[in-house]
């Protein structure tokens, strides 16, 4: 048996404890850590995704690493639906508005929409295209790729890594949810759908019958369309009744599923390890083939196969020690035995030649052959290959680099389909078309609204500037109504500056903050002395005061006062957690507040004297601090995770004591918090399901709006120029809103003794409005339901206010004077 050190089985065992839905995060952490053990960062070995990943994870489950139940999901929609039916939307029912990206412009060298897992095609039209997202579902397009339409709309943001459509029907589609690559978002098994995607259900095969975890591939028997095989992170699973039952075949941790052509008795699965089955040997076996590497050896599994010559699989393996490529393996019986291929070059590098080593293909990796020729072969990693001789030899045919004399599609290939003669490749940056046998690419991902954006910034000078950083896809400006990328990497934190708007500030993961003082066309490090670790999303703020200064959130928190060519750190806090959010009082610059996991403090001296205010908070990950626009004590904060009724408090007293204000919030982790200038107290937050409000006047947290899926929202910024709500989601881009415009809105609060009265006239409904000679004449009066709904708004005077016809319940008047606008309340 051949020998494998501790550090190459902890090399590969990060990525399988990760994938694993049931493995605590610091268990994954540890093991990370462990195999990285000495290394230094290399672009293109699974780095970045792991801290991505965590960066997820680790705020939706401190302090305990558990990771949310995924049942949890389903359940959080249905709460959301009863919200929506007991409370209504909010009151003037703001209209969602996308704000895309679905094209761009480059000024930099990684441009795309966002991910795509997986794509299919609709075997009754092929002009009809699916393509499935870690994060927002399925998207549809009729009209071959020109325009998409997303069929998640009332779903919460699951990932899509397997798709079926019924070759009986097309209104009857299958999609295998869960991130099956990255694990990044949530998955419900296998939903059906019977109406084109308009809506879905549950099938047999989901997470309180089977427990399966995430999903990774699913295929239909071509001669029996009951007959469909899913693989899972824990087990291989198969349904003969159309996907109301569902059999465990094998357990493990299953990456892909196929059928013989022409023979479907004939099945392959794999794991680290090559399966086969046929009628006469079930259940399926991995004993007595030959020619393939040993299992651990093998870090990853994909399989290919041809109409071509159904006698032919393709094995593609990466190593467990680096997630580089193993080899390339053919069988030419049925996958009985197998020869290799090749084993060089490295097919998972970045470069060009595949002359580096390792790679990421615990992540990204993708396997076709053509249906008309068996010997050639396309395999994907961070860039695309071809071999025309069965594998023994290989040539680039795509590259990550844009522009590229190569061809461009955007790094790391999830995969890769050839489908009615075309070669589709799903990547972290869209979807990608070669007409020509990967000669040359077209991008489909025009219309494709799918990028998951970790924030954004913006301008009250120049009021449709936003500039917003999104995952794998680096810094984009919105300008000019038109969509800029601007900056590579993964994209983070963002802002422009209050007094000069050419001056924009960006950053990459952890803490790689940079500045462009020309509009964004050039940009500048601004970190040089810092000499901490930032977290993955770095928070920075600008001064509301004084526009060269700028704080940022590190182990401790970091100040600049040229605009980032100096630093100095303001605290002298213990190095094992990082600022998550920070939060200036725009009415005094010297009022800031910070929390970390482990503390949450203010300071009131511009930055040199901090003490706690953590006592009557939740000991959750907080996520987001919003300070009144005209009140420096009067605070709000926000915390992630799944501990019911610990999400959003409020203090008057800036932190002195809190109040929890998490009630009738789903319990769903919550993300971002603003408020609203000029507004009575009215605060907005945004999480994994979308953005609620409340103010003094109604104090039950409602959805807010119609229009935007039930997505991840990853902040929320209030512009008073545009009047709009600006909401970026992790999925599906940048969205704004109307403000919600209080009727209450300036109202001072007056005594109840003073002002106009108002007395019943009968037991129907009627009022009598008695004025008051101190508020003098009486000018208008609006009311308002329980919901906040205005329902009666008249601009006159008014002597009886007739509610007859209105629903039993309580109502707020709103009585406009000469002296003074006055609230009443009533009961019905």
């Amino acid at each position: 048996m051949a020998l494998i050190s501790s550090s190459t089985v902890q090399a590969q065992h990060w990525v399988d404890l990760m994938l694993d839905e049931e493995t605590n995060i610091y268990d994954v952490k540890a093991a990370f850590e462990e195999a990285w053990q000495g290394r230094t960062y290399e672009r293109g070995k699974g780095w970045k995704q792991f801290h991505r990943w965590y960066w997820f994870m680790e705020q939706r489950t401190w302090p305990d690493g558990e990771r949310m139940d995924p049942a949890t999901t389903l359940e959080l929609m249905e709460e959301l639906r009863t919200l929506r039916a007991q409370r209504g939307v909010m009151r003037d029912a703001a209209l969602w508005e996308s704000m895309g990206p679905t094209t761009w412009l480059s000024t930099s060298y990684n441009p795309g929409n966002g991910r795509v897992n997986v794509v299919a095609l609709d075997p009754n039209d092929p002009s009809i295209i699916y393509a499935g997202m870690p994060s927002s579902g399925l998207w549809r397009s009729n009209d071959n790729a020109a325009t998409w339409t997303p069929l998640f709309t009332d779903l919460p943001s699951m990932g899509v890594s397997g798709i079926v459509v019924h070759p009986g029907s097309s209104d009857t589609i299958f999609i295998a949810t869960g991130d099956g690559d990255g694990a990044d978002t949530f998955s419900a098994g296998v939903l059906r759908s019977s109406d084109g995607g308009s809506t879905w259900e549950t099938t047999g095969l989901n997470w309180t019958i089977t427990q399966s975890r995430t999903t990774r591939a699913l295929r239909m028997d071509p001669a029996d369309p009951r007959v469909m095989y899913c693989a899972a992170s824990n087990g291989l699973f198969r349904t003969q009744d159309g996907s109301d039952t569902w059999e465990q075949q094998l357990s493990g941790s299953f990456r892909d599923v196929e059928f013989m052509p022409g023979n479907s008795n004939v099945v392959y699965a794999c794991t680290d390890r090559f399966y086969r089955s046929t009628a006469d040997t079930v259940p399926f076996s991995p004993a007595g083939i030959i020619g393939l590497p040993p299992s651990n050896e093998v870090g990853r599994m994909a399989i290919a196969v041809t109409p071509a010559d159904p006698q032919v699989v393709y094995v593609l393996c990466s190593k467990v020690e680096d997630s580089g490529f193993l080899g390339l393996y053919r069988s030419n019986d049925a996958g009985q035995s197998f020869v290799t291929c090749s084993t060089s070059p490295n097919l998972f590098d970045y470069s060009t030649d595949g002359s580096e080593e390792g790679g990421q293909a615990w992540y990204d990796m993708a396997l076709a052959v053509d249906p008309q020729n068996p010997n050639v072969v396309y395999v994907g990693g961070i860039n695309v290959w071809k071999s025309t001789d069965g594998g023994t030899t290989w040539m680039i045919q795509s590259h990550w680099v844009f522009p590229s004399t190569i061809g461009y599609t955007h790094a790391d290939i999830h995969s890769l389909d050839i489908i009615d003669g075309r070669l589709f490749c799903g990547s972290d940056g869209g979807l990608f078309v070669s007409d020509n046998g990967a000669a040359s690419w077209t991008d489909l991902s025009a219309g494709l609204d799918i990028t998951q954006f970790y924030r954004m910034g913006g301008s009250e000078l120049l009021p449709n500037l936003v500039m917003a950083g999104a995952q794998d896809n680096g810094t984009f400006t919105f300008e000019h109504d038109q969509w800029t990328h601007v900056y590579g990497a993964d994209g983070m934190e963002a802002a422009v500056d209050r007094a000069n708007p050419t001056i924009r500030y960006a950053s990459s993961q952890n803490g790689g903050l940079i500045r462009s003082n020309d509009g964004g066309i050039i940009w500048n490090s601004m970190v040089s002395n810092i000499d901490e670790p930032g977290s993955w999303v770095t928070p920075f703020v600008l001064d509301p005061e004084m526009p060269t200064r700028i704080i940022a959130g590190f182990n401790n928190l970091w100040v600049t006062e040229d605009r980032g060519d100096n630093w100095y750190p303001t605290t002298d806090w213990s190095t094992n957690q990082k600022v998550r959010c920070i939060a200036f009082a725009p009415s005094d610059a010297n009022v800031i507040y910070a929390a970390r996991n482990d503390l949450v403090q203010r300071c009131v001296d511009g930055g040199w004297t901090w003490e706690s205010i953590r006592p009557g908070l939740p000991n959750q990950a907080p996520t987001s601090i919003a300070v009144d626009h005209e009140d420096p004590l009067h605070v709000w904060i926000t915390f992630s995770g799944t501990a019911a009724s610990q999400k959003v408090y409020e203090s008057t007293n800036g932190g002195d004591t809190w109040t929890n204000r998490s009630a009738g919030l789903p319990n769903v982790p919550v993300n971002t918090v603003v408020t609203q200038p000029g507004s009575p107290n009215g605060v907005y937050i945004g999480t994994d399901i979308g953005v609620f409000y409340r103010d003094d006047h109604n104090t039950d947290w409602q959805v807010y709006g119609t229009g935007m899926p039930n997505v991840v929202i990853s902040e929320l910024e209030v512009n008073m120029a545009t009047a709009k709500l600006r909401a970026a989601t992790y999925g599906r881009g940048i969205w704004q809103a109307d403000l919600y415009q209080s009727p209450f809105a300036g109202i001072a609060q007056h005594s109840q003794s003073e002002g106009p009265r108002l007395v019943p006239v009968d037991m129907e409904g009627r009022f009598s409005i008695l004025p008051d000679s101190r508020a003098g004449r009486v000018l208008g009066v609006r009311v308002l339901d329980a919901l906040g709904r205005l329902i009666v708004n008249e601009a006159r005077a008014v002597g009886i206010l007739d509610l007859n016809a209105r629903a039993p319940g309580a109502y707020s008047v709103v009585i406009v004077t000469e002296g003074g606008t006055w609230v009443r309340r009533v009961v019905r």
